[in-house]
C-alpha cells in the first residue's frame, strides 16, 4: 500500500517555503478576482463562504483528450470519479460520498450547463450529451447546497461553455488512438455587434479496452446570445445527442480479473448488452437588468430522452424508457445597498417516464414485464440574502420543495416537501488570508428508477425506499497572492436515510436500493495553485473519515463500517510548462486510496497510482497535440460495482495508452 502521509507532510513544508521565499517589502496588489454565481447571487470566489472549486481552459484544449468530464475535473478535492470508460453506464461522480451509490450516471449531485438544470426533478444526471470540446469553465460546490438548487444536491458541478470569443472562426479537430479510438469535432463561431453564435458536432467511437466495451456517439450543441438593448439579453441553446449503442462488459470476481481483464462477463455477451440513446434539449434565457437596483432572471427548458438498453437477464432485461421532462424558473434580484443583495426566485419541474420492460431474449424483446407511468412534480421557493462590510460578507439562504411522485397506480401517489436553510460568513479583515464558516443542508429522494426497481417483484415503487437527508459544518481558509492561491477545508457531515444499491440472487445484475440508517462524514481538503511565468503547478488531497453512524442489514451490524465506493485518500499533482515555439507539455499524477466494495466492508479494493503525459505544439492556426495516459502501466479497476452479487465488483481500467491529434482553426 503506498503511504502519503509523508507527502502531504512535505506538500505542506513546500507550500511554506514558497510563502516565506515573497518578497516581504511586497505593496498589497489589488487581485483580479473571479466571480462566480454558482451559489445564485454573482458573487467573488475568495469571500464565498462554502467550499467551491472553479476551472478555466483554454478554447483549443490541446492538453485535454476531451474523453469524459474527468478529465476536468481531476485536481477538484473531494471529487472522485469512476466509469470512464464504461460509455453504457456514463461517468460516476462522487462528492464526499454523495452519488457513491449510482448503477449508472450521476447521484446525489446537481448537475447545470449554461444556467440550465441537466438533473432532472427527481435526481438523475447523465453526461453522454456534454458538448466536451466546448467546456470553458467549471465550478464545483463541494458539498450539500439545496437552499440552493433542492433534490439531490449533496454537491453541484456548473458548467460553461465557450461564450467568450472576439472574431468569427471555424476550427477543426481530428484525433485517433488506441482501441481505435476517433473523436473528430467542428465548431464554428458567428459574432456581429449585438448577436453572436456558437455551433458544435462532435463525432467519437472506439472498440473499447475490454470486449464487449465498444460504443459510437455524435454531439450537436448550438447556443445563439442576443442582446435586445443595452440592459436585456436573450439566450437560445439547442442539444442533439445520438448514440446508436454502448456496450456494457459487466463486472468481473477477482478471479476472472487475474485470468483476463480485458474479458466481458459471458452473460453480458449472451444477452447483448448494451443501450441507444437518443436525447433532445432545448431551452431559452432572458435576463434584464431593470434599474440599477432591480435585476430579472427568466428560463424555460424542455427535454426529451429516448432509451433503449439490454440488461444480461431475461426476466424484465430489455428495457424501453421514454422521458419527458420541462422546467422554468425566474428570479428577482434588489439591492436596496450597495453593500446588500436579496434575491427571491421561483422554479417549477415536471418529469413524466414512460418504462416498459421486456425479457431480453439475447438481445431482442420478448413478453412484456412492465408497463408504467411514472411522474416527478417540483415547485420551489427559494429566498437569498447577502451582506458585505469591511471585516466579512453573510449569506442566508433558505428554500421550500414541494414533491408530487407516483405511478399510474393511486396507491403509489406520494408528496414530499422539504425546507433547506444555509448560512455562511467570511471574514475579510487579515489582508490575503479569509476564513470562513458555514452551515448547509440537502434531501435527496430516490428516483424513479430507484423506486421502480421493487425487489418484490410487483409493479409500482418500492414502498420502503425513503429520501435521505444530510447536514453539513464547514471551515475553511483561504490564501491568494497573483502567484498563489491555496485552500484548506475541513467539514463535518451527518445523514440519515443513505440510499445505497445492491444486488438479489434472483434478479442477478439488476441494481435494487435500500436505506442504510445514518451515517457521519468527516474530512479534509487542500488544494494549491501555483503559477510564475510559464509554469503551472495545481495540487490537490483530500482525506474522508465516511462511516455508517447506525446500520443494522438482517441480522449483521454494520455500524463503524465504512461507506462503499469512496477512498478514504486522494491526492492529485498536475505540472504544466508552456516552452518557447508553441511547445507545451502536462504532467498528472493520480492517486486513489483504497476503498470497500461492499457494505460489510469484507472485500477491500487496492489503491493505486496513474501517471499521464500530454503534450501539443502549436504554429499560427495548425496545432498537434498527443498523449500517453497510464504510462506506468499500472493495472487497477475503472469502475467498482458496490455490492454486486457473487463478488462481481471489478471493471478493469486500460493499462498504457495513447492518443494523438490535430486541431485547425480558420
Amino acid at each position: 500500500m503506498i503511504k502519503f502521509s509523508n507527502i502531504l507532510l512535505g506538500l505542506l513544508v513546500i507550500i511554506t517555503l514558497s510563502l516565506q521565499a515573497q518578497d516581504s517589502l511586497q505593496q498589497k496588489i489589488s487581485l483580479k478576482g473571479i466571480t462566480l454565481d454558482a451559489l445564485r447571487i454573482k458573487t467573488p470566489k475568495r469571500v464565498i463562504p462554502f467550499a467551491i472549486s472553479h476551472q478555466s481552459f483554454k478554447a483549443p484544449q490541446l492538453g485535454l483528450q476531451q474523453n469524459s468530464l474527468q478529465d476536468y475535473l481531476s485536481t477538484v478535492p473531494g471529487l472522485y470519479a469512476q466509469n470512464t470508460q464504461n460509455f453504457a453506464q456514463d461517468l460516476r461522480l462522487s462528492i464526499r460520498g454523495f452519488g457513491a451509490r449510482s448503477g449508472f450516471g450521476i447521484r446525489g449531485i446537481q448537475l447545470i450547463v449554461d444556467g440550465l438544470p441537466e438533473t432532472t426533478p427527481d435526481g438523475q444526471g447523465q453526461l453522454d450529451n456534454l458538448p466536451l470540446g466546448l467546456i470553458q469553465s467549471l465550478t464545483v460546490l463541494r458539498g450539500p447546497a439545496s437552499s440552493f438548487y433542492g433534490n439531490a444536491s449533496g454537491g453541484v458541478i456548473q458548467i460553461n461553455t465557450l461564450k467568450d470569443f472576439e472574431e468569427n472562426f471555424v476550427r477543426l479537430r481530428l484525433q485517433g488512438g488506441s482501441y481505435s479510438a476517433r473523436n473528430l469535432a467542428a465548431t464554428v463561431g458567428l459574432k456581429n455587434n449585438k448577436t453572436k453564435a456558437i455551433f458544435y458536432q462532435n463525432h467519437s467511437e472506439s472498440k473499447g479496452y475490454r470486449n464487449h466495451s465498444q460504443y459510437k456517439q455524435q454531439v450537436f450543441n448550438a447556443r445563439v446570445w442576443h442582446d435586445i438593448s443595452d440592459s436585456s439579453q436573450i439566450r437560445w441553446q439547442f442539444n442533439y445527442t445520438h448514440s446508436p449503442y454502448a456496450h456494457d462488459a459487466g463486472g468481473i470476481n477477482i478471479t476472472m480479473v487475474e485470468e483476463n481483464r480485458k474479458q466481458a462477463r459471458t452473460q453480458n455477451e449472451s444477452f447483448q448488452t448494451y443501450e441507444t440513446v437518443d436525447h433532445l434539449k432545448t431551452g431559452l434565457q432572458w435576463e434584464k437588468q431593470i434599474n440599477n437596483k432591480l435585476r430579472w432572471d427568466n428560463y424555460v427548458f424542455y427535454a426529451h430522452r429516448d432509451f433503449v438498453g439490454r440488461l444480461p437477464f431475461g426476466f424484465g432485461g430489455f428495457v424501453d424508457l421514454k422521458r419527458d421532462y420541462y422546467g422554468l424558473g425566474s428570479a428577482l434580484e434588489y439591492q436596496p445597498k450597495n453593500n446588500h443583495r436579496i434575491q427571491v426566485r421561483f422554479s417549477l419541474a415536471d418529469q413524466k417516464d414512460h418504462r416498459q420492460r421486456f425479457q431480453n431474449l439475447n438481445g431482442s424483446p420478448g413478453e412484456n414485464t412492465l408497463n408504467q407511468n411514472e411522474l416527478f412534480f417540483n415547485t420551489a421557493l427559494s429566498f437569498l440574502d447577502e451582506m458585505k462590510w469591511s471585516f466579512g460578507l453573510l449569506r442566508l439562504g433558505m428554500r421550500y420543495d414541494l414533491q408530487r411522485l407516483g405511478t399510474q397506480r393511486e396507491i403509489d401517489e406520494v408528496q414530499l416537501n422539504s425546507f433547506n436553510p444555509s448560512i455562511g460568513f467570511t471574514f475579510t479583515q487579515w489582508g490575503k488570508h479569509v476564513m470562513f464558516v458555514s452551515y448547509s443542508t440537502s434531501f435527496e429522494t430516490p428516483t424513479l428508477n430507484e423506486l421502480s426497481a421493487n425487489p418484490s417483484g410487483n409493479v409500482g415503487f418500492n414502498p420502503n425506499l425513503s429520501p435521505s437527508k444530510a447536514h453539513n459544518f464547514e471551515w475553511g481558509w483561504r490564501y491568494t497572492t497573483p502567484e498563489n492561491t491555496i485552500e484548506a477545508t475541513i467539514y463535518a457531515i451527518n445523514t440519515q436515510n443513505e440510499i445505497l444499491p445492491y444486488e438479489l440472487a434472483t434478479f442477478p445484475d439488476r441494481d435494487f436500493y435500500r436505506n442504510t440508517g445514518s451515517t457521519t462524514r468527516r474530512g479534509i481538503e487542500l488544494f494549491w495553485k501555483y503559477q510564475k511565468g510559464r509554469w503551472e503547478w495545481l495540487v490537490s488531497y483530500n482525506y474522508a473519515h465516511l462511516k455508517f453512524d447506525n446500520y443494522t442489514l438482517g441480522d449483521q451490524n454494520l455500524s463503524g463500517k465504512y461507506l462503499p465506493g469512496v477512498p478514504r485518500q486522494q491526492f492529485n499533482a498536475a505540472l504544466q510548462y508552456n516552452f518557447s515555439e508553441g511547445w507545451g507539455s502536462t504532467f498528472h499524477t493520480q492517486y486513489s486510496g483504497n476503498l470497500y466494495a461492499d457494505d460489510a466492508n469484507q472485500t477491500l479494493v487496492d489503491d493505486y497510482l496513474l501517471t499521464n503525459f500530454r503534450f501539443w505544439k502549436s504554429y499560427d492556426n495548425l496545432s498537434f497535440f498527443g498523449g500517453i495516459n497510464n504510462l506506468l502501466d499500472t493495472a487497477y479497476f475503472d469502475n467498482i460495482r458496490i455490492n454486486a452479487f457473487g463478488k462481481r465488483y471489478y471493471e478493469p481500467a486500460p493499462l498504457r495508452n495513447f492518443y494523438l491529434g490535430m486541431s485547425i482553426n480558420f
